[in-house]
Formats: C-alpha cells, structure tokens, sequence
C-alpha cells in the first residue's frame, strides 16, 4: 500500500475488482481520514532497492491471508522504460511514473491461512508466493 501522492507503478483501482479485494480485506482506509490507502502488486523491483540501501537481513511479510481467494497473484518483477528494461531504480520520479512493469503470474489459493502456525501449515501456493519473493 502507499499513502499520498506519488509514482505506484503496480497499483490497482481501489474501486473495483481486485484494486477493492485488497482495499477492503485488508482494511487499507487512512487512521485519520478514513480514505482507502492506494494499493497494489507486490513491487519486486521498489523491494529490492529498500534491501540494498537499507541493508535489510530478513523480511516480515504481513497480510499475506488478504491474497486469499484471488484465482492468480502478480508480482511485479522488472520495469522497463521506453522499451528498455531497467538494472536500477529510476533516478527520477518522472521516469518512475513512465515505466511499465513486468509481472510474474502465480496461482493464487482458497484455503483460509488465518490459523497457520508455520510455514508448512501454508497452502502449498501461498508457500510458493513466498518463496518467489
């Protein structure tokens, strides 16, 4: 998710279809305003460069049951701009808001993932999302 204004290369309409599936099952709306917060694809890319400037060991993922139901899953995996694909993070937000992401498709899952206690108690899909990222 990401609050304010601002490039969001993998974000959904919050309106309608899976855009309102993220919104709405995970209670994405703002503390303060209650406006739905803008969401979107898991951004391989935007995670990869928080890694390497912030020297990241390990990740939390959270509200991974809110992926729950969806038929297919897409992680953002590359950006490419105008038609050339990117080894960086854009220099500029302008370049940001001009790249087109390419997505990874994984099947999703219907299992309710709420009462897992561990990693193998994971439907064996949720299990693969996890290990792509």
């Amino acid at each position: 998710t990401r609050v304010g204004e601002g490039p969001f290369p993998t974000e959904l309409d919050t309106d309608v279809g899976i855009g309102k599936h993220l919104s709405s099952v995970g209670a994405e709306y703002g503390t303060t305003t209650g406006r739905p917060r803008r969401c979107g694809w898991l951004d391989l890319p935007q995670l990869k460069y928080s890694v390497t400037i912030n020297g990241f060991t390990a990740l939390n993922l959270t509200k991974v049951d809110v992926l729950t139901g969806l038929k297919e899953i897409k992680l953002g995996v590359a950006y490419k701009c105008r038609g050339e694909y990117l080894t960086t993070m854009p220099a500029s937000l302008s370049e940001l808001e001009d790249v087109e992401v390419e997505y990874e498709i994984l099947p999703g899952w219907d299992e309710d993932i709420t009462k897992c206690k561990s990693f193998e108690e994971l439907p064996v899909n949720c299990q693969k999302y996890i290990q792509k990222i």
